[in-house]
């Protein structure tokens, strides 16, 4: 065998020919190289940053909580311990780098930055598809929320996990298997949407927010393969973990007894009310900084109720409103960001990583609006999101200590960032509840055209097959045959091609 055609020159080509080393793109690659070598060194400590003792913190308790695992069990008698079973992963991972020699903390640094690289690798891969199908210029305001909101963020883009969840959702969202030689269209469409499925399973037992984003899936197989996919990839995450490392169910009871945090958008009513002598004060319970006083304790009860509320209203769009004929990946990704909306404004705790989750989910419905390519109903909502990203560092670990005590411009930055998140989510909600309640498209169309489709775009599923290829409707799913093939198989129901 040739150097030429061996397997891992072969690898080496097609890795160079990926869409982020494209000239196109090396522009908002600099960027994102140049802002995550910053964040790097303020991470590192090579350059000094505000409070990074404060901020590195949560690093030192995932190294404590690493090596309570490996001697067999989940740190269960932590009240911090408050996360899924495979966060174990996540955590005992930079255990294997620190071998080498860089300690557990630089290694986890490393490990999140690697995460935030396969985002924006798939967001440059998404917008590279985007640009395929309608012929025009890659529209990047997708990747360049990603370059610059995290980079709005601080270094706690790599002090906390939550980045790595967030590339396992967005890789649950835009993951692609390609159509080759030996794989067929049809094996590459029932692939995609099984990796799909995994990357959302494995993201739910990681933090289980991703679970969130099942809600925009597409009807039929492809929905079914994906739900089916997760179901399956969290039994045997959950069941490999529950047989090697005892407790591991122990953060259900630590988690039922949060209170109030003092971020989190319910907290800001009573925080401004302190200033009026309302008897309110910050204790620190569960590992969190969170209010305590007359009232709190109900109003966290009640957070629980208005998050299934919010859930039920998506729930009931998607049962009673949803029309699978038109599904496109910017509705998957609209209803996904809807509801996690929803979960992050009510919840009993929103610390500023949270935000990482919102980004990413922001920069796909960006990815949507681009000229020509209107797709997404939530430009106005991500960006509201992206707005409040420019507040975090001052909000923390800036002002945190005004916070905490309930200081006039602490409080008062917190509350307008929950204020904008809130308006963010209204109308969030409000526009994916009145988008099945437009003018339902010509089910005519032009000569050809699936009901709903867009002239001239072309389905996800032939973007993934490249060029030379066209869509044959089969059951539920879109099968790219090579140009000049027969027809579809006899029997097959049309089923409306999925268009961006």
């Amino acid at each position: 065998m040739s150097p030429e055609t061996s397997p891992g020159s072969s690898a080496l080509r097609r890795l160079a020919s990926a869409p982020v080393f494209a000239p196109r793109y090396r522009r908002v690659g600099y960027w994102w190289a140049g802002t995550r070598f910053l964040l790097m060194l303020w991470a590192l400590q090579a350059m000094p940053y505000f409070s990074r003792g404060s901020v590195i913190g949560d690093v030192y308790i995932y190294s404590g909580w690493a090596n309570t695992m490996t001697h067999g069990s989940f740190p269960s008698s932590d009240p911090q311990w408050q996360y899924p079973p495979a966060a174990a992963l996540v955590m005992m991972f930079p255990k294997l780098i620190a071998h080498v020699g860089i300690g557990y903390v630089n290694s986890f640094f490393f490990f999140a930055l690697a995460a935030d690289a396969v985002v924006f690798a798939l967001l440059i891969g998404q917008a590279d598809r985007i640009s395929a199908q309608t012929g025009r210029e890659p529209h990047l305001s997708g990747v360049w929320a990603w370059v610059l909101g995290g980079f709005a963020l601080g270094p706690i883009l790599f002090m906390r996990y939550d980045v790595i969840v967030t590339a396992l959702a967005v890789g649950g969202l835009v993951a692609t298997v390609k159509a080759t030689e030996r794989r067929t269209p049809q094996q590459a469409e029932k692939w995609t949407w099984s990796v799909r499925g995994v990357l959302l399973g494995l993201g739910a037992v990681v933090k289980v927010w991703p679970v969130v984003l099942l809600a925009g899936l597409p009807g039929g197989r492809r929905g079914v393969r994906a739900v089916v996919s997760a179901v399956v990839g969290v039994v045997v995450i959950c069941g490999l973990l529950a047989a090697g490392l005892s407790g591991a169910l122990s953060f259900l009871g630590h988690q039922s007894s949060r209170g109030i945090e003092v971020e989190a958008v319910f907290a800001s009513p009573f925080m401004i009310a302190s200033w009026f002598g309302y008897p309110v004060s910050t204790v620190h319970e569960d590992g969190n900084f969170q209010l305590a006083g007359p009232g709190t304790s109900l109003v966290a009860s009640g957070a629980i109720l208005l998050t299934l509320l919010g859930f039920g209203i998506v729930l009931w769009w998607r049962l009673r409103r949803f029309h699978p004929e038109r599904w496109s990946p910017a509705l998957m990704y609209d209803a996904g960001f809807t509801v996690l909306l929803v979960m992050v404004v009510t919840s009993r705790v929103l610390s500023p990583q949270y935000l990482i989750w919102l980004i990413g989910l922001s920069a796909l419905c960006l990815a949507e609006s681009g000229p020509g390519h209107r797709r997404t109903l939530m430009a106005t909502p991500a960006r509201m999101v992206m707005a409040c990203t420019l507040v975090s560092q001052l909000e923390f670990p800036i002002l945190f200590l005004q916070v905490m005590h309930h200081g006039f411009l602490g409080t008062a930055v917190v509350a307008a960032r929950n204020l904008v998140l809130l308006a963010a989510t209204v109308i969030a909600l409000r526009k994916l509840w009145s988008a099945t309640t437009a003018k339902e498209p010509d089910p005519a169309g032009p000569v050809g055209s699936a009901p709903g489709a867009v002239p001239g775009a072309r389905s996800e599923a032939e973007a993934h097959a490249g060029t030379g290829a066209v869509a044959q409707p089969v059951g539920d799913l879109v099968a790219l045959q090579p140009a000049g093939a027969g027809p579809a198989p006899a029997g097959a129901e049309p089923r409306g091609a999925s268009t961006r």
